[in-house]
């Protein structure tokens, strides 16, 4: 792969991933905030609901409609029934505080008389403070806009309400009653009772506003503040060191209009993130899936590059290590056809032993590339039987010591003879590949070690060589891999060596490998139950 091409593709690679992480940083962000205000929202609803719920149920008795004959059109008939048990028992289960009061309202007409009303303001002793009446022209039907009317005080008359004309009125009690009655024409003699309350009993509010928040699965820390034109009026579980930065106002319509109920709370982060766990936990499989693909397909990339890499050494390798024998034989049998070979007996076998030695070299290439094909398949089977390895090993070190007599050689074992079962051929070819390496790219001082102990056998080579740099330790044994050296390599090879010597020290159920230092390189060969 051209390393233009692969620097697109890793620009890609990396724009992509920083594209999926950024957009599912954005897309939870979105979620995080629509999560919070649905949340926020459900808090409103529930403290709407609370606050309802208040006003409906505690507060439903405070409104009072009496209904009945002509008796009650009197402007006095209000101060009378202040101490009627009817209304003693309501002002009494109201538990009306001193700074409450009671508004009363009545609206009659008299044959075609002007509609009066009657407002009474009450005390907690119930007794009546004030008392004004009014005239008001009444509106016709259709323009009941057009209200124009004057106030005239009139003055107190005495006024007695007995039992029995008492007994005459109808009391009822509670807001729909009193809406009922308002819209019923017919009803011309009637006094509308309300008590209104100054103060909120947050307990209440807090109690079902509990509720509602358990219903939704929502915890949060609140406090409460009923404020009135603009300025707290009470407060409810908030301090200096209450910290609440959201905060909701009421809706309800019970409230006056002058008048505003705050619930203040908590950022319910968990609560939010729980809501958004699926959503967060999909964004990261869904952002982990598409990185983890890139980062295997960079790695594929990559892998291919260095496979392309070693083909081409190899190619190279082999067409340098196959020409040399081809082109010697091929002059060999130039020599013997035009240089009268032919007729000199020694000289014609010269050739032919030269020409002999190099078709077993190529021979050997050829068969060390099939083997390699097959060590990683059942085809290659080993033949086992008794060998003497300490023999074996002396044997190999004095072939390698005639080779290169440059190098200073040595063996060392603690067995003067040792029998084991492994396939001679195999065996000695992988000792064979190790001694060699080492002579290749190791110093001058090669050692060959064989220690025998408690049924098991180590053979090392060692080398005083530079050792080999720790990120190319493990690689070594890669089939076709050999060290980089830019574009050239001092020695010729396959890179096959180490790998077959691997594999068949592994097929013999014992393992390889490489202990490196920066002053020595030693290759520890280990077969266990021997």
């Amino acid at each position: 792969m051209k390393s233009k091409n692969y620097k697109y593709i890793l620009f890609f690679i990396s724009v992509t991933i920083i594209a999926t992480i950024s957009l599912q940083i954005y897309w939870n962000i979105k979620n995080y905030a629509e999560n919070k205000q649905r949340l926020i929202n459900d808090v409103q609803i529930a403290f709407d609901n609370s606050v309802e719920h208040y006003y409906a149920e505690d507060v439903k008795t405070d409104f009072m409609t009496f209904v009945g004959n002509d008796s009650i059109k009197d402007p006095n008939f209000v101060q009378n029934i202040i101490s009627d048990s009817v209304f003693i028992k309501a002002l009494t289960h109201k538990k009306i505080k001193p700074a409450e009061r009671v508004i009363a309202s009545s609206t009659f007409t008299e044959d075609d008389s002007p509609k009066m009303t009657t407002v009474i303001k009450i005390n907690n002793s119930r007794n009546a403070s004030k008392q004004e009446i009014n005239f008001i022209d009444s509106p016709k039907p259709e323009s009941p806009k057009t209200i124009k009317g004057k106030t005239t005080e009139m003055h107190r008359k005495p006024f007695g309400l007995g039992p029995g004309k008492l007994s005459e009125v109808k009391v009822l009690t509670g807001r729909r009653a009193m809406d009922s009655v308002s819209k019923i024409q017919s009803f011309t003699n009637k006094i509308l009772i309300s008590l209104t309350r100054d103060s909120i009993e947050f307990d209440k509010v807090s109690k079902t506003l509990d509720k509602e928040l358990a219903r939704k699965d929502i915890t949060i820390q609140y406090g409460m503040q009923h404020l009135k034109t603009d300025t707290v009026f009470q407060n409810y579980h908030l301090d200096k060191n209450s910290h609440f930065p959201l905060s909701t106002t009421s809706n309800s319509t019970f409230l006056p209009p002058s008048q505003k109920l705050k619930l203040l709370f908590s950022n319910p982060v968990v609560e939010i993130l729980k809501r958004s766990m699926v959503e967060i936990i999909l964004s990261f499989l869904l952002s982990l899936s598409i990185i983890g693909c890139l980062f295997y397909l960079l790695k594929t990339i990559n892998k291919q590059k260095k496979v392309d890499e070693i083909k081409n050494d190899l190619i190279s390798n082999i067409t340098h290590e196959f020409k040399t024998p081809i082109t010697t034989v091929a002059t060999a049998i130039e020599g013997i056809r035009n240089f009268n070979a032919v007729n000199d007996t020694e000289k014609t076998n010269r050739y032919l032993d030269i020409s002999n030695q190099q078709l077993k070299k190529l021979e050997i290439m050829v068969e060390k590339l099939l083997e390699t094909a097959t060590l990683d398949t059942d085809k290659l089977l080993l033949h086992k039987e008794p060998t003497n390895i300490v023999s074996t090993i002396r044997n190999l070190v004095e072939k390698h010591k005639v080779i290169h007599p440059e190098k200073n050689m040595s063996f060392h074992s603690n067995m003067e003879q040792l029998i084991v079962e492994i396939d001679p051929f195999y065996f000695e070819n992988t000792l064979s590949n190790l001694i060699d390496n080492a002579f290749k790219y190791g110093g001058n001082i090669i050692d060959v070690h064989l220690k025998y102990a408690a049924n098991t056998l180590e053979i090392m080579v060692q080398d005083n060589g530079q050792g080999i740099e720790k990120d190319q330790r493990e690689k070594i044994f890669d089939k076709f891999y050999r060290i980089p050296k830019g574009n050239r390599h001092d020695v010729k090879g396959f890179g096959i060596g180490l790998y077959y010597s691997k594999k068949i020290i592994e097929k013999h159920g014992g393992t390889l490998e490489l202990l490196s230092s920066q002053e020595l390189t030693i290759f520890k060969i280990k077969l266990s139950d021997v």
